[in-house]
């Protein structure tokens, strides 16, 4: 079945999340930008979530003193931050056991699940993980879970039907860290394999949907860190990945959030490797400010007119009642200009 195919069988079907037949797309709103109370640190490299009405942000990327940094200014945090939606103010939350950065959080029944991610020394700022944390209280603190079967990092997160799903990413496969394929979901007991992404990349946004996932863009660690446009969905009801209609600029190092039927794409990095006059290996890098906005329904892309305020990589983006939040990240490559800005993006129906 081709994707057009198949979406009009979900669309028919009333299993689109909250998706009405006619798409919300002729229905205008108005976007703009509020800024919000920055973070305590400026963080990158963060999946933040939502729980009990707090943003959620731990195991991050967080400048640090050349002393204590593992990876240029940078370091690996155990820092984890609250931030009152109704208060408005952010607050120090539980110390993560150890340090880490890249780490994934899902809002689970059960708590704040802290999966994976990367340990990282002067030595080695690239040690993959399994072991997982919950957060059952956000007075209590952090409880050792179930590894994962195998260690994950950079990888797409999704809470689909109450099973914590942890996609592709980076991991080891004989004996070097490089993409894996690996898709594999907690069913509140036990780690269970599910079909793997049909291209392994690292560095993707992934959104949930009441019955599935997308799986959006990303890099592939052994072809120079190329960029993918490729956009996949998870249909939970049949274990398959179906290929969606490509996002319009290959992007990886972006976040993603689901408002209104919609998903919004922000910002990402790019890596072009290239050998100038006299055979020298160069690398080149760039980061976004772009919006991409894609219409499940239609299975189509557009890029906003409205910008994010600067370009950003290694950021968060969490929907609430208010619109979406984005978090940290940097404005530069790699770990340069790392922010601790968050702002609001606020939608508004037309009078």
């Amino acid at each position: 079945m081709d994707r057009r195919a198949f979406i009009n069988k979900l669309a028919l079907l009333g299993l689109l999340v909250g998706a009405p037949l006619v798409s919300a797309s002729t229905v205008r709103q108005k976007t703009n930008w509020v800024n919000k109370p920055h973070l305590p640190k400026r963080l990158q490299e963060l999946y933040p979530c939502l729980y009990e009405n707090h943003l959620i942000v731990a195991g991050a990327l967080e400048q640090s003193s050349i002393e204590q940094a593992t990876m240029g200014i940078m370091n690996a945090s155990k820092d984890c931050y609250l931030f009152d939606l109704q208060k408005q103010t952010w607050r120090k939350g539980p110390n993560l056991p150890v340090k880490r950065h890249h780490l994934g959080l899902v809002s689970t029944k059960q708590g704040i699940m802290a999966i994976g991610g990367f340990a990282a020394s002067k030595a080695d700022p690239w040690q993959v993980r399994s072991d997982t944390f919950l957060l059952s209280h956000l007075n209590d603190h952090w409880h050792q879970a179930k590894p994962l079967p195998n260690p994950q990092a950079e990888s797409g997160y999704a809470n689909i039907a109450g099973n914590v799903h942890v996609i592709s990413g980076r991991g080891i496969s004989n004996g070097n860290l490089t993409d894996v394929d690996d898709h594999v979901f907690f069913d509140g007991t036990h780690w269970q394999s599910a079909a793997p992404l049909p291209v392994a990349r690292n560095s993707g946004a992934c959104v949930e949907l009441d019955r599935g996932c997308i799986f959006i863009g990303g890099r592939i660690q052994d072809e120079q860190h190329e960029n993918q446009s490729r956009v996949d969905f998870y249909d939970k009801r049949t274990d398959k990945w179906f290929e969606l209609a490509p996002i319009p600029q290959a992007c990886s190092g972006i976040a993603a959030a689901v408002k209104d039927h919609k998903v919004y794409v922000f910002g990402g990095e790019q890596y072009q490797y290239t050998t100038n006059q006299f055979g020298k290996p160069m690398m080149y890098s760039k980061t976004f400010r772009h919006i991409w906005q894609y219409d499940f329904t239609l299975d189509k892309w557009q890029t906003l007119p409205l910008s994010m305020t600067s370009t950003r990589h290694g950021l968060g983006a969490v929907t609430t009642n208010e619109g979406i939040y984005l978090i940290g990240g940097a404005e530069r490559a790699g770990g340069e200009n790392t922010t601790n800005a968050v702002e609001l993006l606020k939608f508004e129906m037309p009078c």
